[in-house]
């Protein structure tokens, strides 16, 4: 199935396959969707909001882990723990990390079985 992604005014802007979709980044009013398209990272810059991005997405198992991120769990490789905290590891042709921060870190842990 595919993921409809819309700006603020509610257009669509983009669609792409759950599996294709790896994080999006917030900054302000802007999202900039990571996604996989021919085994390459791309990226699509929405005016947007997180916020708005994850009520749209909750059943899709794209999730908070971060106040500027939300990630694809699908594509989760591993969880790193640094000294700075958490870090998700994507199954991806580069490395990429997302940050977990504290806020999120139990609810990330319990999405994987691993929390208290």
């Amino acid at each position: 199935a595919m993921i409809p992604l819309r700006d603020e005014k509610g257009i669509l802007r983009l669609s792409l396959k759950r599996s294709d979709i790896l994080y999006l980044q917030g900054t302000d009013n802007y999202v900039t969707v990571w996604y996989l398209s021919k085994e390459r990272l791309s990226k699509f810059l929405l005016r947007n909001t997180l916020k708005k991005m994850e009520d749209g997405l909750q059943n899709e198992s794209i999730f908070r882990c971060h106040r500027s991120y939300l990630v694809n769990m699908e594509k989760i490789k591993l969880i790193r723990r640094e000294k700075e905290g958490l870090m998700l590891e994507l199954d991806t042709p580069v490395t990429v990390l997302i940050p977990v921060s504290r806020t999120y870190m139990n609810q990330v842990l319990l999405a994987f079985g691993q929390g208290e």
